[in-house]
């Protein structure tokens, strides 16, 4: 009976469509939302002298103005330098406005020990300037020598939002090409994952653009954009590395949430699907409720007997799913590994995997892409049992993972009915066609990770040295010429081992 409910659903939403034609086409647009969309312009290059002889670039990849409880000041957003990062630990800056009479000391994070993504500097403003739309803003070196300025717009849209999520953009790793399935199966991810987490209570998403975007691109994002539920952030500028473009997205998006959310998930991709495997104990109910997104992230504080204001982040495992046929939504599949994800590579049997996590956006000034990096003093992360919440990662298997998906799962299929609907009806089209067709739309291709020092003309030979100031490591297959393959970190306990690709950045 369901299964006809279902059918005939579609049936009227197809006939909807037919009998509709232009007419109703114009009629929603005129009844729709202006969509929420702003350009990001990477700031012009701040060329000064940090010493004799030794002049430093400076360049904000964004720069976020935010007014509220969360704090009243001006993000500057800068990629991690270690040259820059040593210079702003012995010297200070300062920054204000044109006439110099609110002139303040920047406050810089992204220092700490860790792995370092990105350097910000808060710039405190005046609470009663938060109306303004335009700010320049002036640098100046503790000589008093003013350095240049930075133009940017208020233009974040200021509501209100219990829980936020950041998407990064879609790529194909060239190199790889089709053998790597989950990027080849970008757009279907996509357009999945955002119809799965509005219908589970995800108030927002921040969608993250670079350079030009073709027309698949364009088309899944519009109806979410004309609907208010997403703000898309583009920058006009491309980095060509797909970790760059992560870190630029998750560090940007940190600071549009500021004032605007609560929680916030920065880094969990298209094919990773967090669910509660303990409604009872987190909600005291036998079943999940519908729009649990909205109210997840308090109840696990709750449970684990701590306050939110306590609390800087929230992480939690992942469980390897196989992934469906082409035309089928992703969560349809519902054989899994008995085992939560391990380290990739098969680096060290018994090895816990990297997690993802949510943060309370109110204590955190710097995140990296498995936990929060910088962090209000005194505040802890939650690291929670998957016996409360989980996360299923539909993906084709990495490298050496060849451990069998031979666990049933259906916990998520319930939701296939009304995802199909929720598709059919925002994209008038029959659901599984379409996801068909998405499946066989790629996008551009990166450049290979090995090409992209080549294309880049910033990291010199002092930040492998530099850099030991702040990742707390032992150093693996360190011969002269080569990347460091491995290395763990000594102080973190949890994450023991990172992936190579994630330290390309780091010489």
């Amino acid at each position: 009976m369901r299964h006809q409910m279902h059918s005939l659903a579609l049936a009227l939403a197809a006939w909807a469509v037919a009998a509709c034609a232009e007419d109703c086409s114009s009629l929603l647009q005129a009844r729709a939302p202006v969509a929420q969309y702003t350009v990001v312009e990477q700031q012009e290059e701040i060329v000064w002298n940090i010493a004799r002889g030794t002049n430093y670039t400076l360049q904000f990849f964004s720069v976020v103005p935010t007014f509220g409880a969360d704090g009243n000041y001006i993000a500057l957003l800068h990629e991690f330098d270690p040259v820059l990062s040593n210079y702003v630990g012995e010297h200070a800056l300062y920054c204000s406005d044109a006439s110099g009479v609110h002139k303040t000391q920047l406050r810089v994070y992204g220092r700490e020990k860790g792995i370092p993504v990105s350097l910000i500097f808060h710039c405190d403003w005046p609470e009663e300037q938060s109306e303004l739309e335009n700010f320049e803003v002036f640098l100046e070196n503790e000589e008093g020598k003013t350095l240049g300025k930075v133009a940017v717009n208020h233009n974040t849209p200021s509501a209100k939002h219990q829980s936020v999520a950041c998407v990064r953009d879609v790529f194909m790793l060239d190199h790889l090409g089709l053998d790597r399935v989950n990027e080849t199966l970008a757009y279907k991810h996509l357009v999945e994952w955002l119809e799965f987490h509005l219908y589970h209570g995800m108030d927002h998403f921040f969608v993250y653009t670079f350079g030009t975007v073709d027309d698949v691109y364009e088309e899944i994002l519009k109806p979410y954009l004309l609907a208010g539920a997403a703000t898309r952030i583009h920058f006009k500028t491309r980095p060509d590395f797909h970790r760059q473009r992560q870190y630029w997205s998750m560090t940007d998006c940190l600071y549009r949430s500021k004032n605007h959310a609560t929680w916030v998930m920065p880094t969990v991709d298209r094919d990773e699907y967090f669910r509660v495997t303990g409604p009872s104990e987190l909600f005291g109910t036998p079943s999940v409720p519908k729009n649990y997104f909205h109210t997840v992230w308090d109840a696990i504080v709750r449970h684990e007997g701590k306050r939110v204001e306590d609390v800087k982040s929230i992480t939690f495992d992942l469980y390897r799913f196989e992934l469906p046929s082409r035309d089928e939504l992703t969560i349809s599949s519902t054989m899994q590994q008995a085992e939560t994800q391990v380290a990739p590579f098969c680096r060290g049997e018994g090895k816990r995997g990297w997690p993802k996590f949510v943060y309370n956006v109110k204590n955190a000034n710097s995140v990296y892409v498995h936990w929060v990096h910088s962090s209000v003093h005194g505040t802890e992360d939650l690291h929670i049992s998957p016996s409360l919440g989980v996360a299923n990662h539909y993906r084709s298997p990495f490298d050496c993972d060849k451990l069998p998906a031979n666990v049933s799962d259906t916990t998520l299929q319930t939701d296939v009915v009304a995802l199909e609907e929720a598709l059919a009806a925002r994209f008038q089209r029959n659901p599984r066609e379409f996801l068909k067709y998405l499946s066989h739309k790629h996008p551009a291709p990166d450049v290979h990770e090995s090409n992209w020092f080549s294309a880049t003309d910033r990291l010199t030979t002092s930040w492998k040295a530099a850099l030991q100031e702040y990742i707390p490591v032992d150093w693996f297959f360190a011969l002269p010429g080569q990347m460091m393959d491995q290395f763990f970190l000594a102080e973190t306990g949890m994450f023991d081992q990172l992936k190579w690709d994630d330290l390309q950045m780091f010489g």
